[in-house]
């Protein structure tokens, strides 16, 4: 079962197990797209704000927004 549905943002990390924490610590926002039920490899499709890139993704690169900042 996957942690994130289509319309939720989420925070995008491209390296989120890098040992430099510039790379491991950046974050974009994002709103998830899809959600591949069935995929070998990618979980979700997302469109990334301010970039205007869509991608596909592993989930162990997607972090929940704190709401608490909004």
């Amino acid at each position: 079962m996957h942690k994130f549905r289509i319309d939720d943002w989420v925070l995008y990390c491209a390296f989120p197990e890098s040992e430099y924490s510039l790379l491991s610590t950046e974050r974009k926002r994002a709103v998830v797209l899809h959600v591949f039920e069935k995929s070998n490899f990618y979980d979700y499709e997302i469109y990334i704000d301010g970039a205007g890139a869509i991608k596909k993704v592993r989930e162990q690169n997607l972090f929940p927004i704190d709401k608490s900042n909004y």
